[in-house]
C-alpha cells in the first residue's frame, strides 16, 4: 500500500516541473529572474511532494542513486562556504544542482500518482520537442533566406549555443524513439500495413522532426553523441517484434533528415570530422588549448577548486597565446571545468554519474528480462531515458552540456522516471527517528525556512538583475529620470540591506554617491568627503561576493587618485593605492587595455621613463588579446610615443597597426594627418 495518500490531481505533480523546465529555455545563464522563477517553483514542488513524507517521518527509497544525488546536491552546497566567487557560485548551485534536486522530488513522490504524473510530464516534453525542433526549422530557413554562410547556418534554439542545443535534441530523441518502438511493437496489425496507426504515426513524426532539427545544427558534438549512443539501442531494441522493419524506417529518415539539412552546407560536416580538419580546425585547437588552461587552474587550486561557476571569471588570466576562438565563459569541457571549480571530488561526483548511468545501461541491455523482470514495453522506456541522459553526458566532454539549465532539469526528471522503472525496491524505514527527530514537523519547519531563505534570496536576486543589470523596461514605467534615479537609489539600498552579496546595487550606489561628489557644487568638504568614503565602502563591499572583478578595481584605483585630498591621502599614498588597486584588477584580467595604460601612465611616464612606459605597454601585446582591443593597445603605444616626441616610432606603430587591422579608422585619420603637417 502507498505511505501517502496524493492531495490533488496527478497533473499538479507534473505541472510544476514542467512549468520550471519552460522558464529555464532563455535563463543561457544571464536572465537571472528567469532562473530564480523556475528555481522557486522547483523549491515549492519539492515542498509539496516531501510535507507528507516528512511527518511520515522520512522513508527513503531503497538503492545507491536515491542516496547519490543527495550527497551530490549537499556537496555542490557546501562548496558554496569556499568559493572564491560566492555569488556567482550561488547561482551555479541550483543550475547544476537542479539535475539531483530534480531526480531527488521525482522519486520520492507518492507512489499513487508517479504514473498518472509521468503521463502528463510526457506529453509536456513531445510537446517540447515540436516546439525546439520548429524553433531550428525556422531559424536554419530563416537564415538561409537570407543567405548566412554555411558556418553560420547553425540553429540554436533558446540557447545560445548550437552544440548545447544538438545535446537537448538528443536527449529528446531517444526516449521517443523508445516510446515508438515499445508503442508500435504491441499493435497486431502488420508493420506498414493498411490499417493507420494514428498515435504511432504521430511519434514517427515527432523523431523525423527532431532528426530534422538535429541535423540542422551541423554540430559535430551532437553528432559524435548521437553517434556513439544508436549502437546501444539498436542492441536494446533488437529482441522486438518487426524491429527491422522499424529500425529501416528510422535509418531512412536518418539518412533524408541528414541528406536535406546538409546540402545547402555542402555536407561540409564530414570533412569536419576527418582527423585531419579537427587536428587544424580553429574551435577544435581552441577547446585544446582552453582544456590546457583549465588545467592550469586546477594546477593552481587543487583541493577544493576556484568554486562552482567561477571558470569565466579566473580564465582571463590563465588564457594561452592562440586562444582566440571563445569568449572564455566554459571550457566546452564538463569534466575537466568539474574539476577546476570543485578539484577531484567534485570531479568524482561527476565520474561517478557517468558510471551509474554505465550499470543502469548494462541492467536495461543484459539483466532486464531476468533480475528485473520487467515488461518489455517498461524496460524499452527505461532504456530510451537513459539513454538520452547516456548522450548528453558523453557530449560533456566536449561541449558545456550541464551548465544549461533546461538540459539539467530534463535529464534530472528522465533519469528519476527511468530509476523507478528499473531500480526502485521499496523504501526504508523512516530515517527521522532513527537520529533522533521523532516530532515529523521540526523537519518540516526547517524545509519551510529553507524554502524562503533560498527563494527570498533568488527574488532579491531577480530584482537585482530586472533592476541594475537590464533595467530598459524601467524607463517606460519611470519616464522621469528624476523619479527614476530616486526609485534605483531606494531599490539598492533596500537590496544590500537585503542580499549583501549582491554586487550591482553596491557598485550602483557608489558611482551615485561619487558622481554627487563631484557635481553638487552646493555641499561642503565634510559632505563631499561622506560620500567619497561611502562611495569606497560600497565598491569594497561590491568586491565581497564577487571579488574578481577588475572593473571595479579600476574605479577604486581612480578614486584614490582622484579623490585623494578628501581622503586624507598624500600624492604618493594616492599613486600607491590606485597603482596596487590597478595591478589586482590587471592580475584578474590581464587582456584590459585601460588597466595596462592608466598603470604605464600613472607608475612611468608621470616620471618621465617613457621607456619603461611603451616595454609595460608592448607586454600587453604578448598577451592574447582579440583584435580590436589589441589595436587599442596599439594606438595606446603610439600615443605615448608621440607624447614623448618620437614621431617615427608612433609612425612605425601605427603602420604595424594596420597592417594587422587595416579597418582601425582611427590609426588611418592620424596617419593621414600626420602626412599632411
Amino acid at each position: 500500500m502507498p505511505i501517502f495518500t496524493p492531495v490533488s490531481r496527478p497533473w499538479l505533480y507534473a505541472l510544476l516541473p514542467f512549468v520550471a523546465y519552460l522558464l529555464s529555455w532563455y535563463y543561457n545563464g544571464q536572465i537571472i529572474p528567469l532562473l530564480a522563477l523556475s528555481t522557486i517553483i522547483y523549491l515549492l514542488w519539492g515542498a509539496w511532494v516531501w510535507w507528507p513524507r516528512l511527518r511520515a517521518g522520512l522513508p527513503w527509497p531503497r538503492g545507491f542513486l536515491p542516496t547519490f544525488m543527495v550527497l551530490w546536491l549537499l556537496w555542490f552546497g557546501v562548496t558554496l562556504f569556499w568559493s572564491g566567487v560566492p555569488y556567482s557560485s550561488w547561482f551555479y548551485f541550483w543550475v547544476l544542482g537542479s539535475l539531483p534536486l530534480g531526480f531527488l522530488i521525482w522519486v520520492t513522490m507518492p507512489n499513487a500518482v508517479q504514473e498518472r504524473a509521468w503521463i502528463w510530464l510526457w506529453r509536456g516534453a513531445v510537446a517540447s520537442a515540436w516546439v525546439l525542433s520548429g524553433m531550428a526549422l525556422w531559424q536554419y530557413y530563416h537564415w538561409l533566406r537570407q543567405s548566412i554562410g554555411w558556418t553560420g547556418l547553425r540553429p540554436n534554439g533558446p540557447l545560445l549555443d548550437t552544440n548545447s542545443f544538438a545535446a537537448w535534441l538528443n536527449l529528446l530523441f531517444f526516449p521517443l524513439l523508445a516510446v515508438y518502438f515499445a508503442y508500435d511493437a504491441q499493435r497486431k496489425a502488420r508493420f506498414l500495413g493498411r490499417q493507420v496507426d494514428l498515435l504511432g504515426l504521430f511519434y514517427l513524426a515527432t523523431i523525423a522532426v527532431v532528426l530534422l532539427a538535429s541535423f540542422s545544427t551541423g554540430s559535430r558534438g551532437g553528432l559524435l553523441a548521437w553517434l556513439c549512443t544508436i549502437p546501444f539501442a539498436f542492441w536494446g531494441f533488437r529482441r522486438q517484434s518487426g524491429a527491422l522493419p522499424r529500425w529501416l524506417m528510422i535509418c531512412a529518415l536518418v539518412l533524408l533528415a541528414f541528406l536535406l539539412m546538409n546540402y545547402a552546407k555542402g555536407y561540409d560536416i564530414l570533412g569536419h570530422l576527418a582527423p585531419g580538419y579537427i587536428d587544424h580546425n580553429s574551435s577544435t585547437v581552441a577547446r585544446g588549448l582552453m582544456w590546457l588552461a583549465t588545467w592550469h587552474i586546477f594546477l593552481s587550486h587543487p583541493w577544493l577548486g576556484t568554486g562552482l561557476g567561477s571558470y569565466f571569471l579566473y580564465y582571463p588570466a590563465y588564457r594561452l597565446p592562440g586562444e582566440l576562438a571563445s569568449a572564455g565563459t566554459y571550457a566546452h569541457n564538463d569534466y575537466i571545468e568539474y574539476l577546476a571549480e570543485g578539484g577531484l571530488i567534485n570531479l568524482g561526483f561527476l565520474l561517478a554519474f557517468a558510471g551509474a548511468l554505465m550499470y543502469a545501461l548494462y541492467k536495461l541491455l543484459y539483466k532486464a528480462g531476468k533480475s528485473l523482470n520487467l515488461p518489455e514495453g517498461r524496460r524499452l522506456e527505461a532504456l530510451g531515458l537513459v539513454l538520452g541522459v547516456f548522450a548528453i553526458t558523453g557530449h560533456a566532454l566536449g561541449n558545456f552540456i550541464f551548465y544549461n539549465l533546461p538540459l539539467s532539469i530534463l535529464a534530472g526528471l528522465f533519469l528519476a522516471r527511468a530509476w523507478r522503472i528499473y531500480g526502485y525496491h521499496g523504501e526504508t524505514a523512516p530515517i527521522l527517528p532513527r537520529i533522533g527527530i521523532n516530532h515529523g514537523v521540526i523537519a518540516q519547519a526547517v524545509m519551510v525556512v529553507a524554502v524562503v531563505v533560498a527563494s527570498w534570496n533568488l527574488l532579491a536576486d531577480g530584482a537585482t538583475f530586472a533592476l541594475f543589470s537590464s533595467n530598459g523596461w524601467l524607463n517606460r514605467v519611470i519616464p522621469n529620470g528624476n523619479q527614476r534615479a530616486g526609485f534605483l537609489l531606494k531599490a539598492a539600498d533596500w537590496i544590500t540591506l537585503a542580499r549583501p552579496l549582491a554586487t550591482q546595487p553596491h557598485v550602483y550606489l557608489a558611482n551615485t554617491y561619487l558622481s554627487l561628489a563631484e557635481r553638487d557644487k552646493s555641499l561642503n568638504a565634510s559632505h563631499r568627503k561622506a560620500l567619497v568614503e561611502s562611495a569606497l565602502q560600497q565598491y569594497q563591499q561590491s568586491l565581497v561576493g564577487i571579488p574578481r572583478q577588475s572593473g571595479v578595481l579600476n574605479s577604486i584605483g581612480s578614486l584614490y587618485l582622484t579623490q585623494a585630498q578628501l581622503l586624507g591621502l598624500s600624492p604618493v599614498q594616492a599613486k600607491r593605492k590606485a597603482l596596487l588597486a590597478w595591478r589586482h584588477g590587471l592580475a584578474i584580467n590581464p587582456e584590459s587595455v585601460s588597466l595596462r595604460n592608466q598603470i604605464a601612465q600613472l607608475a612611468f611616464v608621470r616620471h618621465g621613463d617613457v621607456s619603461r612606459a611603451i616595454a609595460f605597454l608592448r607586454a600587453g601585446l604578448q598577451r592574447p588579446l582579440f583584435p580590436f582591443p589589441r589595436s587599442n593597445l596599439q594606438m595606446e603605444i603610439a600615443l605615448t610615443q608621440w607624447r614623448a616626441g618620437e614621431e617615427s616610432a608612433t609612425r612605425a606603430t601605427l603602420v604595424r597597426l594596420l597592417r594587422e587591422n587595416p579597418n582601425y579608422h582611427p590609426a588611418i585619420a592620424w596617419l593621414l594627418s600626420m602626412k599632411k603637417s
